[in-house]
């Protein structure tokens, strides 16, 4: 990959500084970039729950039905797990849609985004959130 940098990016080459720290510039900053795109949010785990937070995990997985008060404050915890693998746009974004249940043009007003951005924005959020209760819930059946 880094090779095919140097030959793609071989035309910016002004000569000022010696070829090898050109390549090794290239190197690095694609190197960088890389591992800036592969940062790893940190995943919640089935094992990482508490006991009440595994149970709500079971619960919403085997029934759509309210839960019991006591698991009330387990599940709040669970929304708070889940919020934290999100990105700061897309938590702001389900705070204030779901969470404050401000509608589109209110968020616009807050945040200076256009509609679709904010809606764009909810349903990756969302699409990430259900991909994690899923991971914990599959974590959670084995």
């Amino acid at each position: 990959m880094i090779f095919i940098k140097i030959f793609q990016k071989l035309p910016q080459f002004s000569g000022q500084v010696p070829l090898e720290h050109w390549v090794s510039r290239v190197a690095i900053n694609t190197c960088l970039n890389q591992i800036q795109s592969e940062k790893v949010r940190a995943e919640v785990r089935y094992a990482d729950l508490s006991d009440e937070e595994a149970a709500v995990v079971q619960n919403l997985a085997a029934t759509s039905a309210e839960l019991e008060p006591g698991l009330s404050l387990a599940s709040r915890d669970l929304v708070e797990h889940l919020l934290a693998g999100l990105k700061p746009r897309e938590r702001l974004v389900i705070d204030l849609f779901y969470l404050q249940e401000l509608s589109v043009g209110e968020i616009q007003q807050r945040t200076g985004w256009n509609a679709s951005l904010i809606k764009v924005r909810a349903f990756r959020a969302r699409l990430k959130m259900r991909e994690q209760l899923a991971r914990l819930t599959v974590g959670g059946k084995r």
